[in-house]
């Protein structure tokens, strides 16, 4: 019995978190897009709660076949879950179409059964919603891969922009996952308590993310003719920008910026960092920094502090400088200051 007000405590609590975060985000003036939509989903996922709980509070707790419904109701958040992950791969990709595309053979399924109970249906819509979501994770598994790529190519400081906090979101919703199939073949209020839990670490990681996240949309750039005279050129004044002008020193300074400031195009610029110099637009400004870095180090009575030469050296953030430091270094800030 304690059990189960301990159950029914956290799941109205949680349902409580959801909608009154929701609400929080669709009606605050000029939100975010990505904001927005968590706002809505929450809203969604705030009815998904309070379905079940008013489920627990009737006479249908122990019929299958109103059980089974409701399993493949709560399926229909998963296509929602994907929206919002494609959202953040791909600014502006979520649109109304696009989710009520996806969401639609989870409602067919749902009414499919309503019509036509059995229990070889139900396990195959929860297999094949089982083998959706594996190939879903898959997927963005290699987009996550392919957007941070794109950052790095692009971006200097990737602080807020990059998307590699998505790879958290993906294993916590899986244990999620995890923790809500056992609930549907086992009774008990322990497991159904710790996976609304979950649920709720869950939305707090996506929703402190969400709050830090800067949406990255670049537009394509138009190619230019790739000739042995533009190439010498594109180096030289590469190489006097970063010299002479220490454009490194900018820590917003984007791909697009340098390549405003050259006389070319994005494309091209990366083409040549990727090609020729065999690095990325990010690794190769922050070698610069890290040189700065290490100058100010080697000042003979130096006494700047940590945060004084990042923010010298053109990063923005300690964290952000401590990290490259160690990648390039191979040793912490403090043990390489130890050695001189």
């Amino acid at each position: 019995m304690v059990g189960e007000r301990l159950f029914y405590f956290i799941h109205g609590f949680v349902t409580m978190f959801f909608l009154m975060a929701g609400l929080q985000r669709c009606l605050r003036p000029n939100a975010p897009r990505l904001k927005r939509l968590c706002g809505y989903i929450l809203l969604y996922w705030a009815f998904l709660e309070l379905k079940d709980l008013l489920f627990y509070a009737g006479p249908f707790l122990h019929n299958d076949y109103f059980v089974n419904l409701l399993v493949l109701f709560d399926m229909t958040v998963i296509p929602v879950v994907v929206c919002f992950a494609m959202e953040v791969v791909c600014t502006g990709w979520c649109t109304s179409r696009r989710l009520l595309v996806n969401m639609l053979p989870f409602v067919i399924a749902f009414f499919f059964y309503i019509f036509l109970p059995s229990d070889a249906l139900f396990n195959a819509l929860f297999i094949s919603t089982g083998l959706y979501s594996v190939v879903m994770i898959v997927y963005f598994y290699f987009a996550i891969k392919r957007h941070n790529r794109f950052i790095k190519d692009n971006f200097s400081n990737t602080d807020n922009v990059s998307v590699g906090w998505l790879t958290l979101v993906a294993l916590m919703l899986v244990a999620c996952l995890v923790l809500w199939t056992v609930s549907c073949y086992f009774e008990s209020w322990l497991v159904d308590g710790c996976y609304q839990l979950a649920l709720l670490l869950l939305w707090v990681v996506i929703l402190n993310y969400v709050n830090l996240h800067k949406p990255v949309k670049v537009h394509p750039a138009p190619l230019v003719k790739d000739t042995d005279d533009a190439e010498s050129l594109l180096g030289a004044r590469l190489e006097q920008l970063m010299s002479d002008d220490e454009v490194w020193k900018n820590p917003r300074l984007s791909l697009a910026d340098l390549a405003m400031q050259i006389g070319t195009n994005r494309t091209y610029l990366s083409n040549y960092l990727n090609s020729n110099l065999n690095t990325t637009f990010y690794d190769y400004i922050n070698g610069y920094r890290i040189e700065a870095a290490l100058r100010m180090m080697h000042e003979a009575g130096s006494s700047r502090t940590m945060a004084e030469i990042a923010e010298n050296s053109g990063f923005n953030s300690i964290s952000t400088f401590r990290r490259v430091f160690r990648r390039v270094k191979g040793c912490s800030f403090g043990e390489y200051r130890q050695r001189l």
